[in-house]
């Protein structure tokens, strides 16, 4: 019996160490992918004021941001994100997001859709595989939605959809925030010649386009490990002529800030264990089985001789 059950330790001890060898070297790898799940709402709040804003002075403002990923568009490598932003003047309560069409205190109301590497974070070349092409948006490059898993200390190339190209993300410093390490990063894009808005057939890039100046700036503190935004706040001008359309300025709400954080934890926790403890315990049980298993079989083996040595000893002491 005693061989038996060592038998099965060496079976169990042989599995956990296989176990702990497939998390340590392909699981947590295997982790670190953004998740074809994904269905968030943001909300920054804040003042504007503007020819978009119908004010001259800044008036209180929410905006609301939905990012959901499309998982039949994406693949196990791309994942494509769909994302529908407002801003709306907070007068007489208003909804998230109301018709634009209909509602005057609507400022701004935005959506697109990209395609991003699962692995990198970073937008993918042919945008138009993915998205299609009336969706895509031609020479999209660097980091849209988030920063990438392991987020390192140096600066990251981060898309400008009004400037049309990439901006830098400018590390800046270690920064607690809620009791989450992250990283700081600033990022400033401007242009005297920038495309605001379509013209009056409603498409960019004709003759018709406002143009004008444009000048956006953000800080952007990013949790390292998943590499998801934990807190935010923005400021955006644009001028067309003698124009102000808009002059923003916002940030995430407590509440946000909050979930962001508690959600990170989480996430960092589930990294870790498939990452570390897993692939830890796994290895420390099955050497611990392994030897006992091992010392199981080898204690239930008899003497040499067995049987036959006893027997000849007792035929020798009856003589």
């Amino acid at each position: 019996m005693r061989k038996v059950i060592g038998y099965v330790f060496l079976l169990v001890g042989a599995f956990a160490l296989a176990a702990a060898a497939v998390a340590g070297f392909w699981g947590k790898g295997a982790a670190k992918t953004v998740p074809l799940n994904v269905d968030t709402t943001t909300i920054l709040e804040g003042t504007a004021s503007g020819a978009l804003a119908k004010s001259e002075s800044p008036v209180p403002v929410k905006y609301v941001r939905t990012t959901e990923a499309a998982p039949k568009e994406s693949t196990d490598s791309v994942v494509v994100f769909i994302e529908a932003g407002c801003i709306v003047v907070q007068e007489d309560n208003p909804p998230a997001c109301p018709d634009p069409e209909t509602d005057d205190r609507v400022v701004t109301a935005t959506e697109r859709v990209y395609a991003m590497d699962r692995k990198t974070s970073e937008v993918v070349k042919d945008q138009a595989k993915y998205v299609g092409e009336d969706r895509a948006v031609d020479g999209m490059v660097g980091l849209a939605g988030k920063f990438p898993f392991d987020t390192q200390r140096h600066n990251y190339e981060y898309w400008d959809g009004t400037l049309g190209t990439s901006v830098i993300a400018t590390y800046i410093d270690d920064v607690e925030v809620e009791g989450v390490t992250t990283y700081q990063y600033e990022v400033n894009a401007s242009s005297d010649d920038a495309v605001l808005s379509a013209g009056e057939d409603e498409e960019i890039g004709t003759d018709d386009d406002v143009r004008g100046t444009y000048e956006a700036n953000q800080t952007i503190y990013v949790e390292p490990t998943t590499g998801s935004y934990i807190d935010q706040s923005a400021t955006q001008t644009m001028v067309a002529g003698e124009t102000t359309l808009i002059d923003a300025e916002m940030s995430y709400t407590d509440k946000t800030v909050a979930t962001n954080a508690e959600d990170a934890k989480a996430n960092i926790d589930k990294l870790n264990l498939i990452g570390t403890w897993i692939p830890v315990g796994g290895l420390v049980a099955g050497l611990v089985l392994l030897l006992a298993g091992l010392w199981l079989v080898l204690s239930g083996r008899k003497p040499n001789g067995g049987s036959h040595a006893a027997a000849d000893d007792r035929t020798l002491v009856d003589a």
